[in-house]
């Protein structure tokens, strides 16, 4: 399904302002948007929402999703722990899977807003996953945690150098690497401005 776009007159009426506010805003490079072949303007809800943050407006509940996590462990009580951990955030909708071929193809058809990656897994391991993800266009903006129980993870050079944002090792501090999530999350909803 294709992402919800905004007009500039839907803009206006969240913002309580009029539809020429909203046309200057892109003028002057505040607002990002695209134009139709038609000439008119439209906004993405990405780009309205970080708009709406730098203004420090309230987030209406039309323009409110819940951010998807995927969590990838074959340690299935592992992944319930995470998930539990991260479920605290009623914005956040925490699913888990346990192999890296599954988890692709999950991917390919919703890329989640973050991954929380085990390294060593089955049928494909998380370097693997973490390089198909980033080598695609539609998927390369997924924020990725990878985590690993090896010591010292051979991998963690390897996984910074493809774009992997946070590292890591098992056990894990649940407070630390919730906390690290929330930071990711909300720094991708700033980048798409």
């Amino acid at each position: 399904m294709p992402e919800r776009t905004y007009t500039t007159h839907d803009i206006a009426r969240i913002c309580d302002v009029y539809p020429s506010s909203v046309v200057n805003w892109i003028r002057e490079g505040k607002l990002r948007s695209y134009q139709t072949p038609g000439g008119h303007h439209r906004v993405t809800r990405d780009d309205l929402v970080a708009f709406l943050g730098v203004l420090r407006m309230p987030l209406p509940q039309e323009l409110s999703r819940r951010r998807r996590v995927l969590i990838v462990d074959d340690d299935a009580d592992l992944a319930g722990v995470l998930a539990k951990a991260l479920s605290r955030r009623s914005d956040w909708s925490v699913e888990t899977c346990g192999d890296g071929l599954e988890a692709l193809l999950r991917i390919g058809r919703s890329a989640p807003d973050l991954l929380v990656l085990d390294i060593v897994i089955p049928k494909m391991d998380g370097v693997r996953v973490c390089r198909v993800l980033k080598s695609s266009p539609a998927t390369r903006g997924v924020r990725v945690i990878a985590i690993s129980g090896q010591r010292p993870p051979a991998a963690e050079k390897t996984l910074r150098a493809i774009g992997v944002e946070a590292f890591y090792r098992k056990p894990l501090d649940l407070d630390e690497l919730a906390a690290k999530a929330a930071s990711l999350l909300d720094e991708r909803t700033r980048r798409s401005a």
